[in-house]
């Protein structure tokens, strides 16, 4: 049994004319005969009782009429089902993010995005960048929103944010009354630092950075994750650098000083494998450039509105 053969059926129980059917059809007589005769073989029943004359559908075949148009229906959908998985509008995929990018209103753009495709399926998993860019490449993740200094090699990107360090101290700390800090005044001072395992990028560079400024820095802590960075440091155990979006977040008890000669920038972006064609994927990409198109205020700079 072919599809073609149950429209052909639908068409004849609808017209009753054999004439009429193959014209509305756009197929000659006899190939509808021939494509209801193997309907009609396949069943094993006869839908039809036809001559010179007339034709009338049989008790068989009204019965089999309902779950024609039922098979039929489903047919259809399931074909526009295909078509929107085609064109990214259905689907599942799973996203990264770290902590940084949260800050800067990721959340603002993917309930945004499944307001718009609510057929598709956005999971997030909170992962940091260094993860995500090495998951992205073996192919275990669909997308990720990361920082680094620069995109990393090999994926696609978009640049949502430029981001800098500030120095983060203690709320009764000597230097929190300062309004800009050199680096070199933290020389003596006992750091937090990110682990290597955890950030390796952001821990080489904030250690080039005390190395640059003449002294290497002293660590008391290393930390896996940035609230519990700043958790230590408003409990007096040490500074630490962390980036500007979190001071813009409002965290209470830190003090969070800028930097009077700015380290080197780090940015926001969201990444991707190019050879990926996870469905979904094209619907978030398409999203996020139409939302920093509409948040970008100069260069590097993404205001997230607030809801």
């Amino acid at each position: 049994m072919e599809l073609r053969q149950l429209r052909h059926f639908l068409a004849l129980a609808e017209e009753l004319h054999f004439g009429r059917t193959a014209e509305r059809l756009c197929i000659t007589q006899p190939a509808l005969s021939a494509s209801i005769h193997k309907l009609e073989e396949d069943f094993q029943v006869r839908l039809f009782e036809r001559n010179n004359k007339s034709v009338r559908i049989t008790f068989a075949g009204e019965l089999m009429l309902a779950y024609a148009r039922e098979v039929l229906n489903h047919s259809g959908r399931l074909t526009s089902f295909s078509r929107a998985i085609k064109a990214g509008m259905v689907g599942r995929i799973e996203v990264g993010f770290s902590g940084v990018v949260l800050n800067r209103g990721m959340d603002i753009l993917i309930r945004q995005c499944r307001k718009a495709h609510p057929s598709i399926e956005i999971f997030m998993r909170e992962l940091t960048s260094h993860t995500q860019a090495e998951l992205l490449r073996a192919g275990r993740l669909d997308a990720g929103f990361v920082s680094f200094p620069l995109p990393p090699a090999g994926l696609e990107h978009i640049e949502l944010f430029e981001d800098r360090f500030v120095v983060c101290l203690p709320p009764d700390h000597h230097l929190a009354r300062y309004e800009t800090l050199d680096v070199a005044q933290l020389r003596d001072e006992p750091f937090i630092f990110a682990s290597r395992e955890s950030a390796p990028g952001i821990h080489d560079q904030l250690l080039g950075m005390c190395v640059t400024a003449g002294f290497y820095p002293k660590v008391a802590f290393e930390s896996h994750h940035i609230l519990s960075t700043v958790n230590l440091v408003a409990r007096g155990a040490g500074v630490a650098f962390v980036l500007e979006s979190l001071a813009d977040a409002s965290i209470k008890g830190p003090v969070f000083v800028p930097l009077d000669r700015p380290l080197p920038r780090r940015c926001g972006y969201l990444v991707w494998d190019a050879r990926r064609d996870a469905p979904g994927l094209r619907a978030l990409i398409d999203n996020v450039r139409a939302f920093v198109a509409e948040n970008h205020v100069g260069n590097f700079a993404w205001n997230a509105p607030s809801q």
